[in-house]
């Protein structure tokens, strides 16, 4: 019961990043083929759109009832059934659930001192669909994770009059692709590798492709993406023209914000900005309190806990190195299991070949 009326949203621009054959057919799994292939409809990169298309096919073959704008409020044991989720269109009951809403649901905005009586527009990343009416503007971008990193090269090319990029923790910076090589399928064949190993491989591979930035304001951070991913939650960032960018001067990075002053922005290091828009790529919160919190299930950082309440189940909540796509579906059928074996007496039927929309008929993706 998805809270948004669209199946997407995204914005305007956004670079292709899933590639084709890693994702998964309608009805099957993604996995890596045995040889790699593009599509030549699609290209290797399969576009936010043709996801979008991918997903309503999907539904649509198998009659989904999908209800949009349906917001699940609370969600409390009952006696009929094991649970009842209250939702904006009256309440559900049922003997399991499903809580797929995200790792990164609620967007976060730091508050900043001065933040109130702050007289410069400050908003959200995801608040901004289009980045093109910021052209002759000056710009402070607070955040460098992956969505930062993205959101700065996108503010380059619409043509920004000054660009800040406000940081704390230096991100691993990784190209999208080495020698005509996505990453995502070589972090695939990392996976089983201990964690020094695989971050002393990450590292290598971004000071060859993208070399020394440190002489441009970004030194290499002190964690691996791997150990950071496992301590923060953090993914790496990927290039897709940031680091050209940052050594031709198109940018400037500066050190984390202190306090908010009139139309003054005061940094750590006391230099003073003074932008025409702060925009903050500062992430996402799971947002679960208010729905499962009172059910004890949750972690200090409001995540899932292993020990979840019977019939209780969450998928999407482990971001990945290797591709979120690529890990949600293994985990949303593990849950089907589960749930089908402790129902003995219910019938167990395979799941039907779902043919390709027209869009995606060149999509060589592996599955089964």
């Amino acid at each position: 019961m998805p809270r948004s009326t669209a199946t997407a949203t995204s914005q305007e621009g956004t670079s292709k990043s899933l590639v084709t054959y890693l994702c998964g057919r309608p009805g099957g799994s993604p996995a890596l083929a045995r040889r790699p292939q593009t599509s030549p409809r699609l290209g290797r990169w399969v576009s936010r759109d043709d996801y979008v298309a991918y997903l309503e096919a999907f539904a649509a073959h198998h009659r989904l009832d999908v209800r949009f704008g349906a917001e699940v409020t609370r969600i409390v044991p009952s006696a009929g059934h094991r649970w009842v989720a209250t939702t904006s269109g009256g309440d559900v009951r049922c003997d399991d659930i499903v809580v797929a809403t995200g790792h990164e649901h609620l967007p976060w905005t730091p508050g900043w001192p001065g933040l109130d009586d702050f007289a410069v527009p400050v908003a959200h990343t995801s608040s901004r669909r289009s980045v093109a009416g910021l052209a002759g503007q000056r710009v402070l971008l607070v955040g460098a994770g992956n969505s930062g990193i993205e959101f700065a090269e996108q503010l380059v090319r619409a043509g920004v009059a000054g660009l800040w990029l406000s940081m704390r923790t230096p991100p691993t910076l990784m190209p999208l692709q080495v020698a005509g090589v996505p990453l995502q399928p070589v972090a695939v064949s990392l996976a089983r590798l201990p964690e020094k190993w695989r971050d002393a491989v990450a590292r290598r591979i971004s000071r060859l492709a993208l070399g020394d930035l440190a002489p441009f304001g970004l030194p290499a951070p002190a964690q691996g993406p791997y150990e950071r991913l496992r301590t923060s939650g953090v993914t790496a960032a990927v290039d897709r023209g940031f680091a050209a960018h940052l050594k031709a001067g198109r940018l400037t990075i500066v050190p984390e914000i202190d306090r908010l002053d009139g139309t003054r922005v005061v940094l750590r290091d006391g230099r003073v900005l003074r932008p025409d828009i702060v925009l903050a790529a500062t992430g996402y919160r799971p947002g679960l309190e208010a729905m499962v919190g009172h059910l004890g299930v949750l972690d200090t950082d409001g995540l899932p806990t292993a020990a979840a309440a019977p019939g209780l189940w969450f998928v999407g909540y482990r971001p990945s190195l290797n591709g979120n796509l690529r890990l949600h579906p293994a985990e949303a059928r593990r849950v089907a299991d589960t749930i089908t074996r402790s129902r003995p007496t219910a019938r167990r039927t395979s799941p039907r070949r779902v043919p390709f929309p027209r869009r995606f008929a060149d999509c060589r993706c592996g599955g089964g």
